[in-house]
């Protein structure tokens, strides 16, 4: 079962496992704290800062972020007050002079009740990215691939691929696109090429062997042509349609083959 702990979360008690964060045992009670960087696939990072919360300890209290604060013995957090829901504001304020242009980060910056960033846009272009680190994490620690990293400092740090130049390691798999939480990286097709931008990543195009759609790249099909054995191999190179079609032909197919399947003769059973 693993050791227990009692905390208090907005007046609630409540008891969750050690190891657990305060985001994690906060939002499982309910609470509405919201996030950019985290994402359960990856470690904490805790670069976009919107999670904060104020927690009490030994009779003092201060701000921290939940999704990497770890849980302990008779905490206080408090996850709406006056306290944290300034700090959030103010961190929203930065978080869109950073991206003045993500339709995604002013959506939640009015449902935190701020349509007016009050403070001067310092980046230029519509690139929209915050630095949550989200597709640094996941290209490393998930894909193990390690394409992009965080270069330059203060207001030009930037994400990209070492050297500025399209990284062989790349497996073009779409992880950095599907964890982006303002839209920022995006996959681009052209002709027998995917393109992962805004790194410049290129790399070739994986097609379906059936209908010809494009897939992905096609680093990432021998990547997990590699961990899979025998006949699951033949599935890497086919669309997720033509994997539906081929699989209700092998149903259908066996379905003919057990009503063809001859009778027992009287008087004998299955064992």
């Amino acid at each position: 079962m693993g050791e227990t702990v009692t905390l208090t979360i907005d007046g609630r008690e409540t008891q969750a496992k050690v190891g657990e964060t305060l985001l994690q045992v906060a939002r499982r009670m309910g609470a509405a704290i919201p996030t950019l960087c985290y994402h359960p696939a990856v470690s904490p990072y805790g670069a976009c800062r919107l999670c904060l919360v104020e927690v009490k300890v030994r009779g003092r209290t201060r701000l921290v972020t939940s999704c990497c604060y770890p849980i302990r013995e008779g905490l206080e957090a408090f996850t709406q007050s006056d306290r944290v829901l300034k700090a959030r504001r103010g961190v929203m304020r930065l978080l869109l002079a950073r991206a003045p242009e993500s339709p995604e980060l002013r959506k939640l910056a009015e449902s935190m009740g701020i349509t007016d960033p009050q403070l001067p846009s310092v980046t230029k272009g519509k690139r929209d990215c915050i630095l949550c680190g989200l597709c640094v994490s996941v290209c490393n620690e998930v894909m193990g691939a390690a394409a992009i990293s965080f270069s330059y400092r203060g207001v030009e740090r930037v994400v990209t691929a070492p050297f500025e130049q399209s990284s062989p390691a790349c497996l073009a798999c779409g992880a950095c696109a599907a964890v982006c939480p303002v839209g920022s990286v995006v996959l681009e097709y052209d002709g027998e090429t995917v393109t992962v931008e805004p790194f410049g990543n290129r790399r070739p195009a994986l097609r379906c062997r059936e209908c010809g759609a494009l897939i992905g790249g096609k680093g990432m099909g021998e990547r997990v042509a590699q961990q899979l054995s025998g006949r699951l191999t033949q599935a890497v190179d086919l669309c997720a349609e033509c994997k539906r079609k081929i699989s209700a032909q092998a149903i259908c197919q066996a379905g003919t083959a057990v009503v063809a399947w001859p009778a027992l003769p009287e008087g004998v059973t299955e064992r």
